[in-house]
């Protein structure tokens, strides 16, 4: 019975859009029985992807209200499910692995659980990655990287981002915690990821996170380019959250720097350009880049193209201005879907078709 409603579980979890895949070497049913209790796993198997009140949960499913009420509610403050605010009542749905439950483990981490983490990124989600063309995350310039004349969209300026959001709550980035946690710290600002709206509050109800006024968040932003990180929203015009990645320990740029050609599964409105005649061949652009698309040739800085993902990170710290960064051409401007819920439309469509090809 055990193993059975693990199973079950998974295959609940590797129905909603981003999946959670089943691995050669079983770990991601290792994270399960660590996350959920027996009783757990069966709830969250019941769930929905769209919020119910308990007292419908309940009535759906023949139960105690007062049992099912309290049950979803330890849930919720484990991290394995989500919990948001309609009005003066509480509603419960189904939550994605990534991103979801993995984000909510940010207070529960040991080195087991960190391990077991880093194997399923590596055995079984990475493959996820490659299988659609709608990504989760997008990647946006850093805010000193595009010219002050250059029209941008609201989409792809970091400042309107978050001034666009009433909430603003910061918390600590899973990625680089869960990379000190196992011994091999990056050595970057940890507590500069946000988190927006209804999920926002969540994180703040639970302990992840905290709300931040704009003034802080834009401040972190400028820490967060200082030190080279990667501005990656959610794939949405109106984002649910905002990661601030490195190369080393982000799981998903981690995944993209491995496949042959970055900027072909990343969306991303904007390239880099060096200007030989001005560049010194300092290597500057070398250290910042994370998905290592810059090199030296007879000590000049050359971009491939294939691998440069418009982040900017180049553009602020060359001494002698020859680094730029300029938009695609208009063919190949990307127009994130509105709302999060589309965009994992999407994605489940993709996955959809991918399983079941014609």
């Amino acid at each position: 019975m055990p193993e059975g409603i693990y199973e079950r579980l998974r295959d609940h979890l590797n129905s909603l859009p981003t999946g959670y895949p089943k691995t050669e070497t079983g770990v991601e049913m290792r994270i399960l029985r660590k996350l959920f209790s027996e009783e757990e796993a069966e709830m969250a198997c019941n769930l929905k992807p769209f919020p119910e009140s308990a007292g419908t949960i309940a009535q759906r499913l023949g139960r105690d209200p007062g049992v099912i009420s309290d049950l979803l509610s330890r849930m919720s403050r484990k991290g394995l499910i989500l919990r948001i605010k309609e009005g003066e009542e509480y509603r419960y749905l189904a939550i994605m692995f990534v991103v979801g439950i993995l984000e909510f483990q940010l207070n529960r981490l040991d080195p087991e659980l960190c391990a077991m983490l880093d194997e399923y990124m590596r055995e079984g989600f990475h493959r996820e990655i490659s299988e659609v063309q709608t990504p989760q995350l997008r990647v946006v310039p850093v805010r000193e990287s595009l010219p002050a004349q250059m029209e941008i969209q609201p989409y792809d300026e970091l400042r309107k981002i978050i001034e666009s959001r009433k909430t603003i709550v910061v918390a600590e980035c899973i990625c680089r915690k869960k990379s000190g946690i196992l011994g091999h710290p990056c050595g970057k600002p940890l507590e500069n990821c946000f988190v927006f709206g209804a999920l926002g509050e969540y994180y703040v109800e639970n302990g992840l996170g905290r709300k931040i006024s704009l003034g802080e968040a834009l401040e972190i932003l400028r820490k967060n380019e200082e030190a080279g990180l990667v501005p990656s929203p959610a794939n949405a015009q109106r984002v649910g959250g905002l990661c601030s990645c490195c190369g080393c320990c982000c799981g998903m740029l981690k995944a993209i720097k491995m496949h042959p050609h970055p900027s072909s599964v990343v969306k991303s409105n904007y390239y880099a350009r060096v200007d030989q005649d001005l560049c010194s061949g300092c290597g500057a652009c070398l250290e910042r880049c994370q998905m290592e698309a810059v090199y030296l040739d007879d000590d000049w800085a050359v971009i491939d193209l294939k691998r440069c993902v418009g982040c900017g990170l180049c553009v602020t710290t060359c001494p002698t201005k020859a680094m730029s960064l300029h938009p695609k051409p208009r063919p190949e401007h990307y127009v994130p879907p509105l709302r999060p819920i589309d965009t994992y439309q999407r994605i489940a469509q993709e996955r959809s078709r991918e399983k079941n090809p014609k």
